[in-house]
């Protein structure tokens, strides 16, 4: 039995597993996307995306997922991290960092030589303190949406 704290899972960082690997259930990610509010996403685009990603990190209590980043790029010079999801009951107690540190750990070995995130910008302090910087004098993230929009509701509606 767990103990709830405040809505949350009280947990022992020393027991929460952490699993490179892209063969994972794209229905369990997709509800721990949905654990967060973040739109429907197709089981099979997850599943694309899974198998399109250079390093998917997992965080796994027992046998419950909760949590994952996934990297794109190239490999050599450039990667991108994505979608860093932490299920709310685990939020706040160090998973995130945990599943950042484990990327950033495995993309260093790589000797990866740019590593870039987009985030919300309420977040941006969580990543500064993993040594993620935003410099807008040098660098300017960009980005274009198909359609000027997200395929947020198009699939729901269905």
């Amino acid at each position: 039995m767990f103990k709830l704290v405040s809505g949350k899972k009280e947990i022992n960082l020393d027991k929460i597993k952490i699993k490179y690997d892209k063969d994972i259930s794209s229905e369990l990610i997709q509800d721990l996307y949905i654990s967060i509010g973040w739109q429907y996403r197709d089981i099979q685009d997850i599943k694309n995306s899974l198998n399109n990603s250079v390093l998917v990190v997992t965080a796994w209590d027992e046998e419950t997922l909760i949590g994952i980043a996934r990297a794109t790029g190239d490999g050599v010079f450039n990667v991108t991290i994505w979608d860093v999801a932490v299920k709310p009951i685990y939020q706040k107690q160090g998973v995130g960092k945990l599943i950042l540190k484990s990327m950033l750990t495995k993309l260093d070995d790589c000797d990866i030589s740019l590593i870039t995130l987009y985030a919300e910008w309420a977040k941006k302090d969580f990543y500064s303190k993993l040594g993620f910087e935003t410099n807008f004098n040098k660098v300017v993230g960009m980005y274009r949406y198909k359609n000027g929009r997200f395929r947020d509701k198009e699939k729901q509606e269905e």
